[in-house]
């Protein structure tokens, strides 16, 4: 059986795991190896753009979905990059407003900028997103499990696994989940730059 969404990725788990104890618990090993894929996974396919980001004030709520920075600039007339800045140093360097802040952080759930803007400020923010999670009892999916069932498999093997007990099969799995992110992480960079990587110019 192919593995296309979240009933077919449950069966294919309970087909690889035997046992029959554990069908209940599929659902947990879902989340739980996603929530491994979603911290460590960056590629192109992960990444969207609000090119009409508002930034109202010192902080400014994060997006939805959320996970990390990839560029921030203004749209304003030269553009002006937004660079990462530690809290503690804005705190110290910038107490006043600006026209256009400079600098990020993030606090919580939210975006800190600094100096603060003086007014509203547009900017083109692109970031990485959690893709959606997938639901074991539903014909849901998402790119990753379209992309790469196997990464899927792996991960949520290692998972039932370990709740087993079985800790060579979860080594395993989990090794094997290890290197598939890998593969993935490495075909990511090279749509990103190309099959043979940055090239070196000479001067």
């Amino acid at each position: 059986m192919a593995i296309t969404n979240g009933a077919t990725l449950a069966t294919a788990v309970e087909t690889w795991l035997t046992r029959k104890d554990l069908t209940t618990l599929i659902p947990d090993f879902v989340i739980l190896a996603e929530s491994k894929i979603f911290r460590v996974l960056r590629t192109p396919e992960m990444e969207t753009k609000d090119a009409a980001f508002s930034i109202t004030g010192e902080y400014v709520a994060l997006p939805t979905g959320f996970l990390e920075v990839r560029s921030f600039m203004t749209n304003s007339t030269p553009r002006t990059p937004i660079e990462f800045m530690p809290d503690d140093t804005q705190v110290t360097s910038y107490k006043t407003t600006n026209s256009k802040p400079l600098f990020f952080n993030i606090v919580g759930s939210n975006f800190r900028f600094a100096p603060p803007p003086s007014s509203t400020v547009t900017a083109t923010l692109v970031y990485y997103v959690a893709p959606s999670t997938v639901s074991t009892g539903s014909t849901e999916t998402n790119w990753i499990l379209t992309a790469h069932p196997d990464l899927y498999l792996a991960a949520t093997l290692a998972e039932g696994f370990a709740r087993a007990q079985d800790w060579e099969n979860a080594r395993s799995w989990g090794a094997a989940a290890d290197g598939i992110l890998g593969q993935i992480k490495k075909q990511g960079s090279q749509k990103r730059w190309g099959g043979n990587g940055m090239t070196v110019r000479a001067a």
